[in-house]
């Protein structure tokens, strides 16, 4: 009796283990990219914050940091609008990330009309690379209203 239940205990946990295993999902960055791809690409933006897309992110960025950053950089320039990439490790850029409340990758307008600045972050984490043209769209519309 107890190895028939042992052989069934272990038979299942393998095949819990098995299912895991081959079931490698992507998942959507939570801020903490701290496992993510290095990157070098640093721009640093004055301490006076002017209208525009701020797109803040650290030393290291997932996929989906680069979709969220990549994408609005590409929506901004189409739409004349100021893009800034801050990296927030970076020393210099401390002030503006406490300004904006970015303490991990985030995205935020900072509107030309009321000096006002719009939290895009859960949405473009959210819509970057699983709904793109619905991130976009948002992006575009969000622009149109601050920024011209």
């Amino acid at each position: 009796m107890k190895k028939t239940i042992t052989l069934g205990i272990l038979a299942l946990g393998l095949s819990f283990g098995a299912c895991q295993s081959n079931t490698k999902k992507e998942t959507a960055c939570k801020g903490d990219c701290t496992k993510c791809e290095k990157t070098s690409e640093t721009k640093v933006a004055s301490n006076q914050a002017k209208a525009g897309v701020y797109y803040f992110h650290g030393d290291r960025k997932c996929k989906t940091c680069k979709a969220v950053g990549a994408k609005a950089k590409e929506v901004a320039a189409s739409l004349n609008a100021n893009f800034f990439d801050i990296n927030f490790d970076q020393e210099e850029n401390k002030e503006l990330a406490k300004t904006f409340q970015a303490s991990s990758s985030g995205l935020y307008i900072k509107s030309a009309k009321s000096g006002e600045i719009q939290d895009l972050t859960t949405f473009a984490f959210r819509n970057a690379i699983n709904d793109t043209p619905a991130y976009i769209e948002k992006l575009e519309t969000v622009i149109k209203a601050e920024l011209q």
